[in-house]
């Protein structure tokens, strides 16, 4: 399967992540002041200033902007974004597809997303603050979540076994890998005979290198063999449904638990999130108060099959 570039991930994931706001923020945008002469590109009728795009660029993760300011042929493509969007949507309205009936829905709902999400980034601005204290007590009360288990860093060769295989295939698999662990014994290199006859396709040309792990990562078999081996020792062959392993254990690392310095922006985060969540609750309920809601959720069944609504007989 073909991989995306670093690059190219990041163009995708903010184009994806701010094409909307950016057509619905600045299309309708005919007549921006242009008084310090800041205009930043212009289609037709439709102007972007210099001060507009850098507000776009604030508004995006925080990643994604790290990405726009190492790297200036990002921030040309997403300034090229926006003259293809423009140009698009100005073409758009000459065909009158903004009257559409469809597409009028669809603007509404983008345009409520945005609108929620704006009235609750003001409404709760400066209503969350989280003390160092806060932060103390949930790390003692939550350490179990800040522990880092038990890990291997481990490489394997594997002698594959077909699925359905009969008893010959998998005794000759053993037999191949008990000779390559003879051979690792004599001093023959691990990573060398991974990218000759290991069949895992995902470590071989690796040397095997399957990086570290933890329990519940690998099939219960090949963990159990892993866990139990000293640093730089090499295991028996190892049945699993996969075929014969043989693994070297190439370092270890015990369990340990984090420090509340490494976890305290963390914590905050979290207990923000909480409290921003709580703030939201009772902010809804204020506004259905406000605003009569209905909700007919018994229509959501309406594809079942009649039987599958009818009440068993008691």
């Amino acid at each position: 399967m073909k991989r995306l570039s670093t690059r190219s991930f990041i163009v995708k994931m903010f184009l994806a992540l701010v094409g909307f706001s950016f057509i619905f923020g600045h299309c309708g945008n005919v007549f921006a002041s242009d008084e310090k002469g800041n205009i930043l590109a212009q289609v037709g009728s439709y102007r972007l200033t210099l001060e507009e795009f850098e507000t776009q660029i604030q508004s995006l993760p925080p990643q994604l902007q790290m990405a726009l300011l190492k790297n200036p042929e990002l921030k040309e493509q997403f300034l090229d974004r926006w003259v293809d969007i423009t140009l698009i949507a100005q073409e758009a309205r000459n065909q009158k597809l903004d009257q559409d009936p469809a597409v009028q829905s669809k603007i509404e709902d983008i345009m409520n997303a945005v609108l929620a999400q704006e009235f609750l980034q003001r409404e709760l601005e400066g209503e969350v603050d989280i003390t160092d204290d806060e932060i103390e007590t949930y790390y003692k009360d939550h350490k179990d979540e800040f522990i880092d288990p038990e890990s291997v860093k481990a490489r394997h060769i594997l002698l594959k076994v077909p699925e359905g295989a009969d008893k010959k295939a998998w005794e000759e698999a053993e037999s191949r890998a008990k000779d390559i662990k003879e051979r690792l014994k004599k001093g023959e290199d691990f990573a060398e005979l991974a990218k000759k006859h290991s069949d895992d396709p995902g470590s071989k040309n690796s040397g095997g290198d399957l990086g570290f792990f933890t329990k519940g990562r690998m099939v219960p078999e090949f963990e159990s063999a892993a866990f139990s081996l000293k640093q730089g020792e090499f295991s028996d062959p190892v049945k699993t449904n996969f075929g014969y392993h043989i693994i070297e254990v190439q370092e270890k690392k015990a369990a340990d638990i984090k420090t509340l310095a490494d976890v305290q922006v963390q914590i905050r985060q979290t207990l923000q999130t909480e409290k921003q969540q709580q703030l939201q609750s009772v902010l809804i309920e204020r506004l259905k108060a406000k605003y009569p809601v209905k909700v007919n959720k018994d229509l959501l069944d309406g594809d079942k099959p009649e039987e599958d609504k009818t009440p068993s007989a008691k």
